[in-house]
């Protein structure tokens, strides 16, 4: 897991703003993760020579296939500032996974467009010089939270504003549960689970045992959006508990601290992507 404080220059200008980010980010993975994780942590930025293998896929990548990038065509629609690294987000993400050798990457289907393009890279690179340089890494999504639901029922963004945080208070999560809308349904009223942006959530961090429960509660008189949105709270709330307090913990870490698994991780990255350059090298030149 790593750190993407490059891809956040796309929209991050304030240099104060971004080591915030940067520091609160590794904050939130160790919390879920805890200080002895054997995941490897590290931060895009420090990896020297990753902007180099960015330019090479630059020179391998066809213009048409950045035109059909969601990123691209999000901007656009929006109106928002396109720059170059909005265009040549997907690009520096394809170095992201290309350049440590990566087999598989678990994805969202949101997700699942950057990683072929990342496989269409790669493979453009190994069919012009006949060899296998690069993996084509292949994605892994779990269909049963392939997309996870928001409080509107899209899927959950904060550039949609409908998240809920790894880290929210009790009483904020209370609060944003009970803006999640719903039908007209009287408590007496059976009701459809499936269609119920409530009960979508209830599914993703509900235990088994209990979600059927809940179930079956949807179609029974005497239970309402009210108490769906209370059975919410409580699954939603233990899991986060623990979370929630470790990092609480972990922002009292001073940096040195803090950052004591990114600097291992980095040489751990810095490693794999070494090799990397050096296969391509003896094709490409540089």
């Amino acid at each position: 897991m790593f750190i993407p404080d490059l891809h956040a220059l796309t929209s991050i200008r304030d240099g104060k703003v971004l080591n915030e980010n940067i520091r609160n980010g590794l904050i939130a993975y160790l919390a879920v993760l805890g200080r002895d994780t054997d995941v490897t942590i590290f931060r895009q930025s420090d990896i020297a020579g990753l902007t180099k293998l960015e330019w090479i896929l630059n020179c391998f990548t066809p213009y048409s296939l950045m035109l059909r990038a969601h990123t691209f065509k999000d901007a656009e629609n929006k109106n928002s500032e396109i720059n170059m690294w909005t265009f040549n987000y997907p690009i520096l993400m394809a170095a992201d996974i290309i350049g440590y050798d990566c087999d598989v990457v678990p994805v969202g289907k949101d997700q699942l467009q950057h990683l072929e393009m990342a496989r269409d890279i790669a493979r453009y690179i190994n069919h012009h010089y006949k060899a296998d340089i690069l993996i084509e890494p292949k994605p892994i999504i779990d269909d049963a939270i392939a997309v996870i639901p928001g409080l509107d029922g899209r899927k959950m963004s904060k550039s949609y504003n409908n998240y809920i945080s790894m880290f929210e208070s009790s009483a904020d999560l209370k609060k944003k549960i009970a803006t999640i809308p719903t039908d007209s349904l009287g408590i007496d009223d059976p009701k459809n689970p499936d269609t119920c942006n409530v009960f979508a959530l209830i599914k993703t961090f509900g235990e088994p045992a209990e979600i059927d429960e809940i179930r079956k509660k949807y179609k029974a008189p005497g239970y309402g959006y009210w108490h769906a949105k209370q059975d919410l709270h409580t699954i939603l709330d233990r899991f986060i508990s623990p979370y929630r307090e470790s990092y609480e913990e972990l922002s009292k870490l001073s940096d040195d601290e803090l950052f004591e698994p990114v600097r291992r991780g980095n040489a751990k990255m810095q490693k794999r992507l070494d090799e990397v350059l050096e296969r391509m090298k003896k094709y490409i030149g540089v």
